[in-house]
């Protein structure tokens, strides 16, 4: 074993230290900066810490509690297809590493994964070196470690569910080496349907960038002399054809998970998409050449800035160095160079940018196909190198010229994210490698060393600047937040069995849901349907193009979204390990918290730093929203942090009404309005005037502000602009009724600050429609002051206006609605079975599940014929009396999607066996 393990070594040493050299430098860096387990950071941040940990957490509840979540989640929003949520974010093979992690350890299973991936990126990229390109010794080790250490691997590595695309793409070039020069594509197939499959954005990505590096090989490839033109131009036929096969074949081997994104796409994602082009430039070209240097990163180059291209300076200049290599044909090069010019256009052209990510400008993340860019130029750079004779006079003084220029360019320009420092470090190194490229030909044994330790050292520099300018989540903040929302959660599923949805009056994420494996509505993911978000945008709450805030629930669509229970926060406190429930009201709730809080395991103990005392003083929810409304609740139980309440109003996921719903339409900006129309329908129209009665305020105080009015608005204006001012807005409730406030969207955290009875009031800050602010409510005989503190010198405010929900209206319309209701009996996450009885003049069955036409319904065993209610929500025709319901969930395409990996591992099987004789081409 000893002697098998030595051999082994000997001839695999540079793959090993392609693996393991980027394995250790971020570790060392993840040390030095104290990254949890080696400190209390962690690597939660940006999209990492509000999506992707919440998403790792759900992905652990589906391997381990329940598969059936796989196809269909109720912690999505108000549920939602998951087909398409996981071939985004989760189907990456090597997140089965986060099933040998317990729950509480998410956080360091994610700075594993995020080290094996990156050290796997080497590896792969070594492996191609080594296979098509001959690669060998420390040169190959040096540019391996260039590509698993290149800028973008760095400033990306927080979309860790990206990094597939860096250890795939050389398996996947390889395999199309092999398919141009041996005529066998079955590795580029099996390798491009796995990519696919692993994450099928980035994959788009690398099939554009094959397409282009399938031409230049074509063009490279030589013939022997003599060879007649009909010889090569049937061998290039044939070439091309196997391609555009095996690319489709490829295509088909993941075809189980393709086909049901594409439909989960056709209703999130992609129905987004304008296919008109822009063709103006984003910024200068020459701004570009920042990106070359050491640490040429900060915090806003992640929601704009330019391409991520460094790649050292041995793999740069040794690129450069190829388009005047005699070695390779010059038709090659042009190609080279031709295909460049493409790239370098690509990421400035608008209309280039925003086909290479699908049709759509990315959300942050700018220029995300940059890292096939940096494989282009380490391939050929590593293919300079070995054929490389090295620096004679003329290029060493054009080399040295253009870097001075280059740097001096930089030196003089506005860019932030570089400092004089960097620009000194960079222009080093890259004298250091030319320097070495002169004396190449003398052939030193030492000078293999030498390039892989400058190379070494200079990745793993850049790699610790740009990291250090990142902030990071706390990890006890995180374990913290995550333990009490966990305790709370399973106490309240342990005390109440029935299915409904829990929401919250504060949040970490807009995915706490995932993380803590429960049905709600705030949620926030690339793949979420855009007809939620426009239901609940006209309903009056902070909504946009993937996400969803709960934070500005009227009693109305607290009930009708069947959000039973309601959990706020309390003062600052902190989490502990005994929860005292003296003076709440539900016995089965508090002993359900108080053997949850003590059930963590030895091995989740052990694991778990202990939280120091200052940590837990200082630890605060992070509150959402003000509502009142939790006052007309009953509070049930509370923890050290929060209190939990039940609403008695929440009607049950299904329920009968009235067939007027089907007739209401989505109002733009008239939220309370909608409300009202969607009661009225639900009740069949009841003889009740208005449930949300209009209110006047009984006065209004200004100060420093003058007011004037035009159209729809009020504009009010400061008189002295240094000097404060407010409108305040009072009035006295002559009942315990709910009130609400209009607030138009123009009003923005930036230009005002709200005040509740001299409280500050509370609101998610990002919103695009008129907002419904609960600011009453049990308040009879009390003055209510909603003042507004202005930080602009004018705010218009439009459609701002006061209304009162008559509570008996309310409460009588609500009753009759759950005579009808939906008694659950069976459930999971994507099936539904129970009784309902329908009353006299309800003639339709309404839930709050989104319309989808993955959902089947049967009524009395009999498949019926599904409906839509505002322009979102499923409904059925129902006839009067007691029935047997049943919804099931299947993910559209899904079965032929699996009928067509099937046939295309058939097809590739039968085409591998037939096309076993190979054919000569050469190229390398």
């Amino acid at each position: 074993m000893q002697k098998t393990m030595q051999t082994f070594i000997q001839k695999q040493w540079p793959l090993l230290l392609a693996f393991f050299v980027p394995f250790l430098t971020m570790s060392l860096i993840y040390i030095f900066q104290g990254v949890y387990p080696f400190g209390n950071d962690s690597l939660l941040t940006v999209d990492l810490g509000q999506q992707y940990v919440d998403f790792y957490a759900y992905y652990r509840q589906t391997f381990f509690e329940d598969p059936t979540t796989f196809f269909y989640s109720f912690s999505k929003a108000i549920g939602g297809d998951m087909v398409g949520l996981w071939a985004y974010y989760l189907t990456s093979p090597f997140n089965l590493l986060f099933l040998l992690f317990p729950h509480t350890q998410i956080v360091l299973a994610v700075t594993c994964l995020t080290l094996l991936k990156i050290s796997l990126a080497g590896l792969s990229f070594g492996y191609l070196l080594k296979k098509a390109f001959n690669g060998t010794g420390f040169i190959l080790a040096a540019f391996s470690i260039s590509y698993a250490l290149m800028g973008y691997t760095i400033v990306n590595q927080l979309n860790i569910m990206w990094l597939d695309a860096l250890i795939f793409l050389p398996l996947i070039v390889l395999g199309l080496e092999r398919l141009v020069d041996k005529k066998s594509g079955l590795g580029y197939s099996v390798f491009l349907g796995i990519m696919l499959f692993s994450n099928y954005y980035m994959a788009y990505m690398i099939c554009l960038f094959l397409i282009c590096y399938f031409i230049f090989r074509l063009i490279g490839v030589s013939y022997p002399k003599g060879t007649l033109w009909r010889i090569k131009a049937r061998k290039t036929l044939s070439t091309i054809g196997l391609f555009i096969w095996h690319s489709l074949l490829g295509a088909g081997l993941a075809g189980i998970l393709l086909l049901p994104t594409f439909h989960s796409l056709m209703e999130s994602k992609a129905s987004y998409t304008e296919f008109e082009l822009d063709w103006k430039l984003a910024y200068p070209f020459l701004e570009m050449l920042s990106k070359l240097f050491i640490g040429a990163f900060n915090f806003d180059q992640m929601p704009s800035g330019y391409p991520n291209l460094f790649i050292g300076s041995l793999a740069l200049v040794s690129f450069l160095c190829y388009f005047f290599n005699r070695f390779f044909s010059k038709r090659e090069r042009l190609t080279a160079l031709a295909i460049m010019i493409l790239f370098v256009v690509s990421m400035n052209l608008e209309a280039f940018n925003k086909i290479w990510h699908a049709m759509q400008y990315p959300i942050w993340y700018p220029y995300r196909f940059s890292f096939v860019v940096c494989f282009f130029m380490l391939v050929n750079g590593f293919r300079s190198f070995m054929h490389y004779e090295g620096m004679r006079p003329v290029s060493t003084f054009v080399s040295m010229l253009v870097t001075a220029l280059v740097s001096v360019y930089v030196y003089q320009g506005d860019f932030e994210f570089i400092y004089i420092e960097q620009i000194i470090l960079t222009v080093l190194f890259t004298c250091i490698v030319i320097f070495l490229l002169i004396i190449k030909p003398q052939k030193y044994t030492w000078l293999p060393v030498a390039f892989f330790i400058l190379t070494t050292v200079e990745m793993g520099l850049n790699a610790q600047i740009d990291l250090s300018r990142l902030s990071y989540v706390d990890q006890d903040s995180f374990t913290v937040y995550q333990t009490g929302l966990d305790d709370s959660i399973d106490a309240i599923q342990e005390a109440d069995d029935n299915f409904y949805r829990i929401e919250k009056t504060f949040l970490r994420t807009k995915n706490d849901s995932f993380q803590a494996n429960y049905p709600s509505i705030t949620h926030f993911s690339s793949t979420f349907e855009r007809t939620i978000p426009a239901l609940f945008g006209s309903l009056g709450f902070p909504v946009g193009d993937g996400f969803l805030a709960y934070s500005n629930g009227t009693l109305l669509t607290d009930a009708l979204f069947d959000i039973q229970y309601y959990m706020s926060e309390k003062e600052p406190l902190y989490f502990t390990d005994d929860a005292d429930f003296s003076g709440t009201e539900n016995a089965p709730l508090k002993k359900a918290l108080n053997q949850t809080t003590q059930s963590a395991s030895l091995m989740e103990s052990l694991l778990t730093p202990p939280v120091s005392d200052e940590k837990k003083a200082t630890f605060e929810l992070n509150a959402m929203q003000t509502k009142p409304d939790l006052r007309s609740y009953t509070k049930i139980a509370e923890t050290d942090k929060t209190f939990i309440y039940e609403n008695p109003n929440a009607l049950p996921l299904a329920f009968s009404s009235s067939d007027a719903i089907l007739a209401v339409s989505l109002l733009e900006d008239k939220p309370i309005q909608l409300q009202e129309n969607i009661l009225r329908a639900l009740t069949g129209n009841q003889p009740v005037e208005r449930f949300f009665i209009p209110t006047d305020f009984d006065s209004t105080v200004y100060q420093n502000v003058t007011t004037s009015d035009t159209l729809n608005e009020t504009i009010y204006q400061k008189q002295v602009l240094n000097n404060d001012a407010s409108v305040s807005f009072q009035f006295t409730p002559e009942t315990n009724d709910s009130f609400y406030l209009t607030l138009s969207p123009n009003i923005k955290d930036e230009d005002v600050e709200l005040f509740l009875n001299g409280e500050p009031f509370t609101q998610y800050e990002t919103y695009r429609d008129q907002l419904v602010l609960n600011i009453a409510s049990q308040n009879k005989g009390n003055t209510i002051t909603f003042k507004i503190n202005l930080k602009e010198s004018t705010i218009r405010l439009k459609e701002f206006n006061l209304y009162r929900l008559d509570s008996t209206a309310f409460d009588q319309a609500i009753h009759s609605l759950k005579t009808g209701g939906m008694t659950i009996e069976e459930y999971d996450s994507n099936s539904f079975k129970g009784t309902v009885d329908i009353q006299k003049g309800q003639k339709v069955l309404m839930t709050t599940i989104p319309y989808s036409e993955g959902w089947a319904v049967k009524i009395d065993g009999v498949p019926v014929q599904t409906k839509q209610a505002l322009e979102s929500l499923l409904v059925v025709p129902i006839t009067e009396g007691k029935h047997v319901i049943e919804l099931e969930y299947t993910a559209p395409l899904f079965f032929e999607g699996v009928v067509l990996t099937v046939i295309s591992a058939l097809l590739l099987l039968v085409t591998t066996f037939f096309l076993k004789k190979p054919i000569k081409g050469g190229y390398l």
